[in-house]
């Protein structure tokens, strides 16, 4: 017969981890032997002498038989709804890590073509020219022909650029005569019509709005599958950098739910019309007990590298790379927005009390965005935590400024892993491509940095960014990229516990174990402050912990 729990033993230990390192990332002993949780709170963290007379008949002892315990990984900058929308089914992931090759794109495209009923719309996501040896750009004649049946879109693997075939162009509203979103564009051939090429989030969410309307009957069901991918990586934060209004009752409902596995912190796409809107203010900051709360504004400073819109000092090479990307010699990208428009929307969102994230690849869009950060600055309330997302190109000079100006930066470490020898060899040379994602120049400067995977950008992997960190191996070749940016092993863990929370403003509850914080826990199948750095990318999830429950078991 099942014991009942009575209610005076409210207040005993639910769980006891022993058996393995406990690694705190906090200040004080870095590693400990046991931990305790009692209705989802951590109380006891120490010696297992200490912490083993808490147990009580009614306490389950988790033996951890060698495997380390760590703070639940926090994902600073992911996109858990795009994830929703552009990889779970119906939608069909074509990305690099999924399928390597040009022709099996092909192959995967037919077979979900062939399945579809007539009229379906149909998203693809992920393809990369760069990655994809053979693989051209779609263009709207492209798609009519191998899609007479149904509205397709195809979505480049950054989430930049998306091409579609007639069908969903009409499906989309977009004609000759469709002015694009601020901040994006509409791409027009010399006949003045459509080449079925969008750039840029405004106009990507454009394009997509089909394949979103068609989703939001199933979109309980796809979030869910996101969110166990989430869960399944270690993670137990989440934060939300794109967020449409849309979703909010989606996302409110799943919060909701008793075995909702992940805390979202979503952070509103920026457009003119809410920039504008006196009464778009802020709310009250919430607990880390708040499954779902929307607690920022982002913005697009400038592109994606593997487009060739960012805004650098210094040209891209001149290869065959960027010859199929359709980029001419000494190309420099542009930025989204005028610096003076970037300046605007940011002193609206701190006017307006949100917290501002800002994507920026390109050096010169990075003198930008720290001067409108400068410019917004005296209208900031206390606590202002303006972010930088991604910062590949930016120098030391630059994040030293930031620092000066209390600005904190979240890096897709993961380019140096997946895209480093295309940095070096086709984009960009040695010179920029190796000192992509200057992570100790960050360091250095004085800045709290986090780690990211950018949704569905890059495969959830909060272990590889570490490895990455650690490393800097690039995955084609093995080669080392500018070991001098290298992070420590203690540094890479903070980036991607603790300091991922404190850009959240989630530290004082998750992000290191201590007692009084939520019980956001990762089991790994070793310590990684213990393996030598490149088996750092060997470790693996086998279970998380949401709040002292379980949500993911390997």
């Amino acid at each position: 017969m099942a014991r009942i729990r009575p209610w005076y033993l409210d207040a005993m230990t639910d769980l006891i981890f022993t058996g393995g390192p406990i690694v705190t990332v906090a200040p004080g002993d870095p590693e400990a032997e046991a931990l305790a949780v009692t209705g989802g709170v951590i109380t006891a963290v120490g010696r297992t002498a200490d912490v083993m007379p808490l147990r009580t008949r009614w306490t389950r002892v988790a033996d951890l038989a060698g495997r380390a315990l760590l703070p639940g990984f926090v994902e600073p900058h992911g996109h858990p709804v795009s994830v929703a929308l552009c990889l779970a089914p119906p939608s069909v992931d074509v990305r690099p890590f999924t399928v390597p090759t040009a022709a099996e794109v092909v192959d995967r495209t037919r077979a979900a073509l062939d399945a579809a009923a007539p009229g379906e719309p149909l998203m693809f996501y992920g393809i990369d020219v760069l990655l994809q040896n053979g693989l051209e750009r779609p263009t709207k004649d492209r798609l009519d022909a191998i899609a007479p049946r149904n509205p397709v879109v195809v979505l480049s693997n950054s989430g930049h650029s998306a091409w579609g075939n007639s069908a969903m162009l009409a499906l989309a509203g977009i004609t000759r005569d469709t002015p694009a979103p601020p901040g994006s564009e509409i791409v027009l051939g010399p006949d003045g019509e459509p080449t079925g090429e969008v750039r840029e989030t405004p106009a990507v969410v454009r394009m997509t709005s089909p394949v979103a309307e068609a989703a939001r009957s199933t979109i309980l069901d796809r979030l869910r599958w996101s969110y166990a991918r989430h869960a399944a990586a270690g993670l137990t934060t989440v934060a939300e950098l794109g967020f449409n209004p849309a979703f909010d009752p989606a996302l409110a409902a799943l919060a909701a739910e008793p075995g909702c596995p992940i805390r979202v912190r979503a952070y509103e796409v920026g457009t003119p019309e809410n920039a504008a809107d006196p009464a778009h203010l802020a709310p009250p900051r919430p607990s880390a007990d708040a499954a779902y709360a929307r607690i920022g504004m982002k913005v697009w400073a400038d592109g994606t590298p593997w487009h060739g819109d960012i805004a650098t000092t210094f040209p891209y090479l001149d290869t065959d790379a960027t010859r199929r990307l359709g980029l001419g010699p000494c190309h420099q990208g542009g930025m989204n927005h005028p610096p003076e428009r970037l300046a605007e929307l940011a002193a609206a969102y701190t006017r307006q009390g949100w917290q501002l994230a800002c994507h920026v690849h390109g050096d010169v869009s990075a003198d930008a965005v720290l001067d409108a950060y400068e410019r917004a600055r005296p209208l900031a309330p206390a606590g202002w935590r303006p972010r930088m997302e991604h910062c590949g190109a930016l120098r030391p000079d630059q994040f030293a400024r930031a620092a000066s100006l209390g600005v904190t930066a979240s890096l897709f470490i993961q380019h140096v892993y997946y895209w480093g020898d295309v940095l070096m060899d086709d984009l960009f040379g040695s010179e920029h491509g190796a000192r992509w994602m200057s992570a100790r120049s960050a360091l250095d400067a004085g800045l709290r940095v986090s780690l990211h995977n950018d949704g569905q950008c890059s495969p959830a992997d909060p272990i590889g960014n570490i490895a990455t960190a650690v490393n800097r191996r690039t995955r084609i070749t093995g080669r080392v990229l500018a070991p001098e940016q290298r992070l420590t092993v203690d540094e890479a863990l903070r980036a991607q516990t603790i300091d991922a929370a404190w850009q959240l403003h989630l530290d004082d509850a998750v992000g290191s174990l201590e007692p009084g914080k939520r019980a956001d826990l990762v089991v790994v199948s070793g310590n990684p402050r213990a393996v030598p750095p490149e088996a750092l990318y060997d470790l693996r999830v086998e279970a998380t912990y949401y709040s002292g429950r379980a949500t993911f078991a390997a």
